[in-house]
């Protein structure tokens, strides 16, 4: 609820200001949001629900964050229930095109949006940076061979259309070796035999680097012209699990608050949504590390999975529907602390506009969420001065990744969030915990205990799950 929240990001100094009625964002040193002064860590949820009730539900369940429109009527909804929204700035914040008019759409949102009371955020285009690179790929191995084939399979010449089959074979053989230039010239020749204009002659992957270049300064210009307009509310950047460090830092420098899409459940081959070697549920505390290696200084906030990959396939057969299922409470839960523990400030749900209001996975979703907002005093607190080291009993999996274990300073109290990142079962030891020796903790979902002795604490963890230690 908004009366318990707390908000922040970096704030630049801009030439508007903004009424008193809109709250204030800042960025405490560690990163954790702030806002008018109070810490907390931000829960949000991209679908704005339709139904009064379940968005009641969801300020209920403690979510604070909501994407909406940016119209008075949408935030006036939100403010009603003590909920904060941010607003997309659509392309209007990429000024390397129609620059007078997307100024002027600029100019407008912040007219209309900044000084409402639930006025959060801003929110660039989803992905900007991957789709520089992913749609002229869709259309130069996947939209444009397609049309190609249909037009060579309707000509009365066989030998040419034999021809032209082995030519959009070789081109094939092109793009599967990133010879992409070579590719997309000897695609536009295959139109030109087909009699046909090229329909986006110049348009590939190989000029994929120059689109986001372009992208990039235009978007670091439109944020900065943003920032000046409004210097009350930070801009948000969410990327898609890929591309390099060099290029996410790049587009970085256009938000304040970044972050990645990573949905990794079921762990299948039919689902590439990491290209990292980490494909379990794990894959989102690997993507968190990510975005901050790319973003240095800045908070981070993940977006996680609220939906199965079934939903939004339905053009699969029914079985592979079936095999690409909803993450399940248990994995959901891992998710949302592996994010935690690697340094993710805040997490927003996506999907959840494909699944049922009566489901269990947005049962699941709620309930994780009054989870997380019980804990707004220890997720919203400052790391313990300790420096921790884990070990653990010899076993027989390979263990290449293993425990995170972070240290939360809770008034005068330190509170452990434990994670076990490996598949399998561990019994780990945390040392460097002299200055809570004899401090008996009790673990908050299962209820085991264990104290301090000799600077260590031992307990035993399931795979890929997570330890919550409180003193009793």
């Amino acid at each position: 609820m908004r009366t318990n929240s707390a908000w922040g990001l970096i704030l630049l100094l801009g030439s508007l200001s903004v009424p008193a009625a809109a709250a204030t964002l800042t960025l405490a040193p560690d990163r954790m949001a702030e806002v008018d002064g109070h810490r907390t860590f931000i829960l949000g949820m991209y679908e704005n629900p339709k139904e009064d009730a379940e968005l009641d539900r969801l300020a209920e369940a403690g979510f604070n964050l909501v994407r909406v429109s940016g119209d008075e009527a949408a935030l006036d909804r939100l403010h009603a229930r003590g909920l904060w929204g941010w607003v997309n700035t659509g392309a209007a914040i990429d000024l390397s095109k129609d620059r007078t008019a997307r100024e002027r759409q600029l100019e407008a949102l912040v007219k209309d949006c900044a000084g409402h009371p639930a006025m959060l955020v801003w929110e660039v285009p989803d992905e900007a940076l991957w789709n520089c690179w992913y749609q002229p790929h869709c259309w130069r191995s996947g939209e444009e061979p397609a049309q190609q084939r249909a037009l060579i399979d309707s000509l009365e010449d066989r030998d040419l259309a034999k021809a032209l089959r082995a030519e959009l074979a070789r081109i094939g053989r092109l793009y599967g070796e990133a010879r992409y230039a070579e590719g997309e010239e000897a695609a536009d020749a295959v139109w030109m035999k087909l009699g046909e204009t090229p329909p986006k002659p110049g348009y590939g992957v190989s000029t994929s680097a120059a689109r986001a270049a372009a992208m990039c300064g235009g978007m670091v210009e439109g944020y900065r012209l943003l920032r000046r307009l409004d210097p009350a509310h930070p801009v948000w950047m969410n990327h898609a699990p890929r591309n390099t460090v060099a290029q996410l830092a790049a587009f970085n420098a256009a938000a304040d608050v970044v972050g990645c899409d990573i949905y990794p459940i079921p762990f299948s081959t039919r689902v590439g949504h990491s290209d990292l070697a980490e494909r379990s549920a794990a894959a989102v505390g690997a993507y968190t590390l990510r975005m901050q290696e790319a973003a240095p200084g800045k908070a981070v906030w993940m977006v996680l999975q609220g939906f199965g990959w079934g939903d939004i396939q339905p053009q699969r057969p029914e079985e592979v529907r079936r095999e690409l299922r909803r993450p399940s409470l248990a994995e959901t839960r891992f998710m949302a602390y592996d994010a935690i523990a690697r340094g993710a400030r805040g997490m927003l749900y996506w999907g959840t506009h494909a699944i049922e209001k009566d489901s269990k996975l947005w049962e699941n979703l709620l309930e994780l969420g009054r989870e997380l907002s019980g804990l707004q005093a220890v997720l919203s607190a400052p790391e313990a001065d300790l420096d921790v080291r884990v070990t653990f009993e010899e076993g027989m999996g390979s263990v290449d990744r293993g425990l995170v274990v972070l240290p939360k300073a809770v008034g005068d109290q330190t509170g452990l969030l434990v994670v076990n990142e490996w598949t399998g079962p561990l019994h780990y030891r945390i040392e460097g915990l002299k200055s809570l020796e004899g401090v008996r903790y009790v673990e908050r979902e299962s209820g085991k205990e264990a104290t301090v002795d000799r600077g260590a604490l031992r307990l035993y963890i399931a795979g890929q799950s997570v330890h919550l230690l409180m003193p009793r």
